[in-house]
């Protein structure tokens, strides 16, 4: 950074100019170099937006019958939603993304309640990832929300509502462990149950890494009791 000295004539120049920006402040006029913002554009990221224009789209083209039952649906399972389309978005990108961002988003609220599936998930640290290891292959019609948290320190609790999807996979015989890839540092770890229909999630299940292998990693014991986002 630079502060400029002007003459009376440009002492109000501010704005952008080839590779810099100008700036006025208290102090004289500030040049700064030029950044341009960063639109990261990672597969995860990519998925997402994805799945959020297509079931946005699709709530523009509902009919009046499809849009009340959404309404209906909200307000049966209130707080958890607040309208209509609140509940389709939610349920709609969950579907999609764990579908593999492939689809449309479910039409109809479901009608029935999810509890998820019967195996079990372990967690153990290796060199850049974490990984993800099932007890049997999920149920048809239900993938396992991989759920990751960073943490900042070795004795940093993890918070709630932080937890994010590190990856959807459906387990199958002969295919039951999964590689999340992480940067070197401390994290939480957890799963979840999606029915691949509807959308609709379990309550989350939280893992306890048994100590690093490789790299650094955080055994969440303290973190059974946090939510997942």
């Amino acid at each position: 950074m630079a502060k400029a000295n002007l003459s009376v004539l440009m002492e109000d120049l501010r704005g952008k100019a080839g590779n810099v920006v100008f700036k006025k402040t208290k102090d004289g006029t500030i040049v700064t170099p030029r950044v341009t913002p960063s639109n990261p554009k990672t597969a995860a990221q990519v998925l997402v937006r994805g799945a959020l224009t297509t079931s946005s789209r699709q709530w523009k083209n509902f009919a009046t019958a499809q849009v009340t039952a959404w309404e209906a649906y909200a307000d049966s399972n209130a707080p958890d939603y607040d309208s209509g389309i609140n509940a389709f978005m939610k349920l709609g990108i969950k579907a999609i993304l764990a579908n593999g961002g492939s689809g449309t988003a479910p039409t109809t609220p479901p009608t029935t309640a999810f509890t998820g599936d019967t195996i079990k998930v372990t967690v153990a640290a290796g060199v850049g990832k974490l990984i993800f290891t099932a007890n049997g292959a999920n149920a048809t019609g239900v993938a396992t929300e991989l759920l990751i948290q960073p943490l900042k320190s070795k004795n940093r609790k993890p918070s709630s509502g932080a937890y994010k999807s590190g990856a959807y996979v459906s387990f199958v015989t002969g295919t039951l462990s999964r590689d999340v890839i992480v940067p070197v540092g401390f994290y939480a770890a957890g799963y979840r149950f999606v029915n691949l229909a509807t959308g609709q999630a379990s309550n989350p299940v939280y893992l306890t890494l048994p100590g690093p292998v490789g790299l650094s990693l955080e055994d969440n014991s303290a973190g059974k009791k946090a939510k997942a986002a």
